[in-house]
């Protein structure tokens, strides 16, 4: 049975806090597969918002077995990357140095 990723964080009150919250169980299933983040922090926020950056290329595959995704959460194999139209927060893979740019 799949994990329903939600639209939204859980938290609508203060989502200041934790906007990237409903995203977690991506990021954790990422790191359970053997991906590795590329800050320690996980989660990082830059002048474009909030976002997890992984050094090798997301599975997309594993993701699809896991979790059934919302319209608003764009899966994008091309970009190597996952995008929440909602609270415009990236997961992106195969990054290569902290500075966020691929394949560096």
């Amino acid at each position: 049975m799949k994990t329903v990723i939600k639209q939204f964080s859980p938290n609508l009150k203060r989502p200041y806090e934790k906007p990237y919250e409903h995203l977690q169980p991506i990021v954790e299933a990422l790191i359970a597969s053997g991906n590795e983040p590329l800050n320690s922090s996980v989660w990082v926020q830059s002048r474009d918002g909030w976002r997890s950056d992984f050094k090798r290329p997301l599975d997309f595959n594993l993701l699809n077995e896991l979790f059934e995704f919302p319209k608003s959460i764009k899966l994008m194999n091309e970009s190597d990357k996952i995008f929440c139209q909602n609270s415009w927060i990236d997961i992106r893979g195969n990054i290569k140095s902290s500075t966020g740019g691929q394949n560096e």
